[in-house]
């Protein structure tokens, strides 16, 4: 019988290939949930439900510490404003966004479009990558505030979130 160890919650790395300098200043990052619609079949005794036909990705959440340069935030901060009109369509650069599934663009992977792969490496209790999870065609929608506050009697460094969407992810072992 094989028995293993509990999983660490501190033992992860994530890596975004657009966001080379956020990788040593990720505090937290959720695994996120999936599930699937479904169909209902009303009957005269009860309704029968079957299983839906595609999945549904929750958001992914990352949690980063604020460097003193903001470099971090700012890699987020530019790569939202870069695939939003957000100062009109002279600001909008667009990024030479490949559309989602389209094989004849790698920049998703190299990270040099609108979207980027990212990897989770979850690791083992001896510090080894122990599961691979691949986040495909991610691209931010929301990055958080960053609270400055002098009433805090420890010097802690600010946090800030940000929320990204994806395509898909797949797990290896």
């Amino acid at each position: 019988m094989s028995t293993s160890n509990f999983l660490s919650p501190v033992e992860f790395r994530l890596v975004f290939n657009r966001l080379p300098n956020t990788e040593f200043y990720v505090q937290q990052v959720n695994l996120p949930g999936i599930n699937s619609g479904y169909a209902e079949r009303p009957t005269p005794f009860k309704n029968i439900y079957t299983p839906g036909d595609k999945l549904i990705f929750d958001d992914l959440n990352i949690t980063l510490v604020a460097d003193e340069n903001l470099q971090s935030w700012r890699e987020c901060w530019d790569w939202l404003t870069a695939v939003t009109r957000s100062a009109g369509f002279t600001g909008y650069t667009g990024l030479g966004a490949p559309q989602v599934g389209d094989a004849s663009s790698k920049s998703n992977s190299a990270g040099t479009g609108a979207m980027s792969d990212a990897t989770l490496l979850i690791m083992n209790s001896n510090k080894n990558a122990n599961i691979k999870i691949v986040f495909t065609d991610c691209f931010p929608i929301a990055v958080g505030p960053i609270q400055l506050n002098t009433t805090d009697s420890d010097v802690t460094p600010p946090t800030f979130d940000v929320t990204f969407k994806y395509s898909a992810y797949t797990v290896t072992v």
